[in-house]
């Protein structure tokens, strides 16, 4: 019986029932979207590949090809600014070098971020170069970096 049908014919009569199948799927699972698409009321998005102007613009800069911003590093500049303040008014204020360490402790600990970046170093080098200025407040690097602890001095 199976050997009076022809392969092309049994090739054919498979590939309409896969067009079948399919087109059932396509039916059931996105009929709300056909719908749409065919009142009007959504357009059909094809993407092209095409190499016009409005694709070709760089950006202006690395973080404006990104929808949201750079928190740590802003949260970073930031701390920067705190730290260079807070050590001139430590020093106009002739603060002790504990007094200076756990107010340098407190400003760390409203950037938790930043403690655990790689902008942890930068800052750490900042509060040295920024003490260094004043001698009463002089630390050092592994001082620096126990202040983000918030361990009171």
């Amino acid at each position: 019986m199976f050997t009076n049908i022809p392969w092309s014919s049994y090739l054919t009569l498979i590939a309409i029932l896969v067009i079948i199948w399919y087109l059932i799927l396509i039916l059931k699972f996105y009929s709300t979207d056909l719908k749409k698409i065919l009142s009007g009321k959504k357009k059909l998005k094809i993407p092209s590949f095409k190499n016009n102007s409005q694709n070709s613009k760089e950006p202006k800069s690395i973080s404006a090809s990104f929808s949201e911003s750079f928190d740590t590093l802003d949260d970073t500049e930031q701390l920067a600014s705190r730290i260079i303040q807070a050590t001139e008014e430590s020093a106009e204020k002739k603060l002790s070098k504990e007094q200076f360490q756990n107010y340098l402790s407190m400003v760390l600990e409203e950037y938790p971020y930043v403690k655990i970046s790689s902008l942890r170093e930068s800052i750490n080098k900042l509060i040295v170069s920024e003490s260094e200025k004043h001698p009463a407040l002089l630390l050092t690097l592994s001082e620096a970096d126990s202040l983000w602890e918030g361990t009171a001095f």
